[in-house]
């Protein structure tokens, strides 16, 4: 798969991999998420929680920004993968007119385990492509909350010493525009990032039983997925990852 580099570098992108389309090429959305665990630090003044060992941790969406437009979306206004259900978490009225409600997700992560998982495959109608396409190239970010941890994009920053230094930006890109400085794009033609890879940092110790979650980082991909065979929704073959 494809890994989106930091905003600032989108050079990165490898050449032998099809991008996934947001406008006129992709009728399809197909969201896939990898969950990775990592060791991380508890953060003090934060409210701890302890999961056990294969215990559902939950993944919730906020909302959908840009720096550029300053109007938040519901998550949800966009066709993403659905819960069964959707359950808002916060319903006051400050929240709804900030775009800030929160609601669940369809993503299952359980803590201790690393897996990958098909979260959807949907079928986009032609305003719903116009929609992604318009939202990414008003450069919008998605929101997610882990643990009342909001969910960050990691980048490596160079500073004016020559030294490197981690970063993190709030929540991840929707998707990007293709460039002639991005091998297998088309230049001035968006892409939607369809992969997600989640990085769930925790802590364990002796004083506490089970793990403490202390941070969360999302990984965005662009993917043109393939199968073998026929779509099984239960049990899908992909060949492209």
């Amino acid at each position: 798969h494809l890994q989106l580099p930091p905003a600032q570098r989108p050079a990165r992108f490898a050449s032998s991999t099809p991008f996934a389309d947001a406008s006129s090429m992709m009728n399809r959305l197909l969201l896939l998420l990898l969950a990775s665990l990592a060791h991380g630090f508890y953060l003090p003044g934060v409210a701890p929680r302890e999961y056990k060992d294969g215990e559902r941790v939950d993944i919730r969406v906020h909302k959908l920004s840009s720096p550029r437009t300053h109007l938040p979306y519901d998550y949800y206004s966009l066709p993403f993968c659905r819960p069964e259900e959707i359950v808002k978490q916060a319903e006051n009225l400050g929240e709804v007119l900030h775009g800030a409600v929160i609601q669940n997700s369809p993503y299952d992560i359980y803590m201790g385990k690393s897996e990958f998982r098909v979260a959807c495959r949907r079928q986009l109608n032609q305003p719903q492509r116009v929609s992604l396409a318009q939202r990414v190239r008003q450069d919008y970010r998605v929101h997610m909350i882990m643990d009342n941890l909001p969910a960050a994009t990691k980048m490596i920053a160079e500073m004016p010493d020559g030294t490197k230094k981690d970063m993190y930006d709030r929540g991840f890109r929707l998707g990007f525009i293709g460039s002639k400085d991005i091998p297998g794009t088309d230049a001035g033609k968006p892409y939607i990032n369809n992969h997600l890879r989640f990085i769930v940092k925790y802590h364990r110790s002796d004083t506490f039983s089970g793990a403490r979650i202390v941070g969360f980082e999302v990984e965005a991909y662009s993917v043109q997925h393939t199968f073998d065979g026929t779509w099984n929704e239960q049990d899908p073959k992909l060949t492209s990852v």
